[in-house]
């Protein structure tokens, strides 16, 4: 078992048929019923939300290992920081913060006179955190991410298969916006909704990513 979860094809074909799986159910399976599926709140969310415990398991279960290591200790609490931050952001704190708007983390929302200015300094102060720890983990990790890919490493593989996920997730889920921006009128109502799914299911999949990249940080380490 150990040999199969240290393979870096693992991840990315495991998930990737987990994926293509579960799109393939509720397209055959729940097509009828895709208003109540990707209702707000409803099933899929849910399923999204509870796809965090896993991951939030995984850092109670390997604190120890990463908080004894005085190099990865920092690392550790910028990662548990993120997932938090990545669970908040599927439950809609980014609408919890603005009350007089949709959301608060994005332009107009600083640009627009009607927002109180204490929303808006909490709100940028959340982004400049935020910003900070990628920045950081970026600069640190990129060039060692992409040597270690070329060398087969699984956690690097991983890593770049949640990267992919979520940029694959984030893009579909801005499309239909950004075609009718582009062409001034929108997509077919149930393209719309196949995208939704496609998006939808594609951020249910980063948190297990997550996971299994701890599990197997953890098992080459102790391995060596």
């Amino acid at each position: 078992m150990r040999k199969l979860l240290l393979s870096p094809l693992f991840v990315p074909s495991f998930f990737l048929i987990v994926w293509l799986v579960f799109v393939c159910i509720l397209f055959v399976f729940g097509y009828d019923n895709l208003a109540y599926i990707l209702k707000d709140h409803g099933p899929l969310e849910e399923i999204t939300h509870f796809s965090y415990i896993p991951l939030f398991m995984t850092f109670v279960l390997f604190a120890k290992f990463f908080l004894l290591n005085k190099e990865k200790r920092i690392d550790f609490i910028l990662f548990c920081t993120l997932g938090i931050t990545a669970l908040l952001r599927e439950m809609g704190a980014q609408h919890w913060l603005a009350s007089k708007d949709t959301t608060a983390f994005k332009s107009r929302f600083f640009l627009n006179p009607d927002n109180p200015l204490s929303e808006k300094i909490v709100a940028g102060s959340i982004l400049i955190v935020l910003a900070t720890i990628l920045i950081y983990l970026i600069k640190k990790y990129t060039k060692h991410l992409v040597v270690s890919f070329f060398k087969m490493n699984p956690t690097s593989w991983s890593v770049i298969t949640l990267c992919v996920f979520g940029v694959f997730s984030k893009f579909v889920d801005r499309f239909p916006a950004n075609y009718k921006r582009s062409h001034g009128f929108p997509l077919p109502e149930q393209l719309q909704v196949n995208l939704k799914i496609i998006e939808e299911t594609s951020e249910t999949m980063l948190p297990w990513i997550a996971s299994f990249i701890m599990i197997q940080y953890w098992l080459s380490k102790r391995k060596q």
